[in-house]
C-alpha cells in the first residue's frame, strides 16, 4: 500500500510517498480504511527531529485517524494514543504513565496511509463528518487531560487560555466553559480574538496585554489556572498571572523548552505547576462522550489532500491557521 514516509529528519521534502506492507490482520485486529487524518504541531517535532529524543524513522505520520472499519462499514476514530491495557498502570486507568503507552505517528507508525490494521479497544463511534472528527483526537484529549485530569478544574474558576487559537487552545476553551469556568485568552491578532470568542471564551487580548488585563479582570487576585503550551515566550507571563494557590498546567514548548521560574514566587504563593501529556484511554473515551453530545466541537481550519502534506506542515509552522488543518486520502 501507499503511505507517506519519513526517512530522515528535515524540511518539507522528507515527507514522501513510499510502497510499503500491508498492514497485518490478526484475531484481535480490525481493517480501517483511512480517509482523513488531522495534524498537530506534534507531525512538525516528528518531521524536523528533537534534540535528546530519538524517533524510529522511517516513520509513518498522523495521530488523529478517522476512517472506514473494513468489516462492518462503519465510520470510526482512533485513539491518538493507548497503554498496553495488561500491565497494573493500565487497569488503575493510567494508560498514559504504562511505560508501553504508544502514540501514533511519533513513537508508532501512524494513520498517513492506505489502511491500518488496530485492536477493536482503540475505536471510537463517529458522530461527525469525517473531515471534522479528525481535527479532535490528539488535541482534545490533550486538553482534556490538561484541564480535567492534572488541574480538576471546578465550575467558578477563572481559567486563562493562552494561544486560544491553536488545536489544544480552541479546545480547552470549549472544556473549560463546559465545566462552569471563567475563560480569558491571549491571542495575536485581533481575528484570533474575535474567533476564540465565537468558541465562548469571555475575554480575550493580546498576549503583551496580560499582565494588566488580568490585574483587572480578577481585581488583582489573579487567575485560578492557565493553560499553557507555547513555551518560553509566555512562561512567564503564565506564571504571574496565577492567584495565590493558583495552577499553571503546561504541555508543550514550541517556542522554547527552557523556562526559568522564581522559586519565592513559587512557595510564597503556593502554586501548583504541572506537566501533562496527552492521557488515559478512559479520559479520551469521556472526552468523546463531551463530543458525542454536542458539547465540544471540532474547529478545522481547512481540508487539503494527504499528498500536499508538505504544504499543510507550513501552515503549522507559519502559524497561519485558526484551529486544525485535515489533510484527506488521495494516495
Amino acid at each position: 500500500m501507499k503511505a507517506v514516509r519519513i526517512d530522515q529528519h528535515g524540511d518539507g521534502n522528507v515527507l514522501q510517498i513510499a510502497e510499503v506492507a500491508e498492514p497485518e490482520l490478526t484475531d484481535d485486529r480490525v481493517m480501517v480504511e483511512v480517509t482523513h487524518v488531522g495534524l498537530n504541531h506534534l507531525d512538525v517535532w516528528v518531521r524536523r527531529g528533537v534534540d535528546s529524543h530519538p524517533f524510529p524513522l522511517p516513520l509513518i505520520p498522523g495521530s488523529d485517524v478517522v476512517g472506514v472499519r473494513a468489516d462492518t462499514g462503519e465510520t470510526v476514530v482512533l485513539h491518538p494514543g493507548y497503554g498496553c491495557e495488561q500491565c497494573p498502570v493500565c487497569d488503575q486507568g493510567r494508560h498514559d504513565l504504562c511505560r508501553h503507552y504508544a502514540i501514533r505517528g511519533e513513537t508508532v507508525n501512524g494513520g498517513m496511509c492506505q489502511r491500518v490494521a488496530v485492536p477493536a479497544s482503540h475505536l471510537l463511534p463517529c458522530p461527525l463528518p469525517p473531515s471534522q472528527a479528525a481535527a479532535l483526537p490528539l488535541s482534545l484529549l490533550t486538553a482534556w487531560h490538561m484541564l480535567v485530569g492534572r488541574a480538576g478544574i471546578q465550575s467558578g474558576q477563572t481559567v486563562l487560555v493562552q494561544a486560544g487559537a491553536s488545536g489544544v487552545g480552541s479546545l480547552a476553551i470549549q472544556i473549560a466553559k463546559l465545566h462552569g469556568a471563567e475563560v480569558a485568552v491571549t491571542a495575536s491578532t485581533a481575528e484570533k480574538r474575535d474567533f476564540c470568542i465565537g468558541l465562548g471564551a469571555d475575554h480575550a487580548w493580546p498576549y503583551e496585554d496580560t499582565r494588566e488585563r488580568v490585574r483587572s479582570w480578577t481585581q488583582k487576585k489573579g487567575v485560578d489556572l492557565v493553560v499553557d503550551h507555547v513555551g518560553v515566550s509566555t512562561w512567564n507571563t503564565s506564571v504571574r498571572a496565577l492567584a495565590r494557590g493558583g495552577t499553571l498546567v503546561t504541555c508543550g514548548a514550541t517556542t522554547g523548552h527552557e523556562a526559568h521560574i522564581d522559586l519565592r514566587i513559587l512557595f510564597f504563593k503556593q502554586l501548583n505547576l504541572l506537566g501533562s501529556t496527552m492521557g488515559s484511554m478512559n479520559e479520551m473515551r469521556d472526552a468523546w462522550s463531551a463530543v458525542m453530545s454536542g458539547a465540544v466541537a471540532p474547529v478545522v481550519d481547512r481540508v487539503l489532500p494527504m499528498t500536499r502534506l508538505a504544504e499543510a506542515h507550513a501552515l503549522l509552522e507559519t502559524r497561519a491557521v485558526k484551529g486544525k488543518v485535515v489533510v484527506e486520502q488521495d494516495l
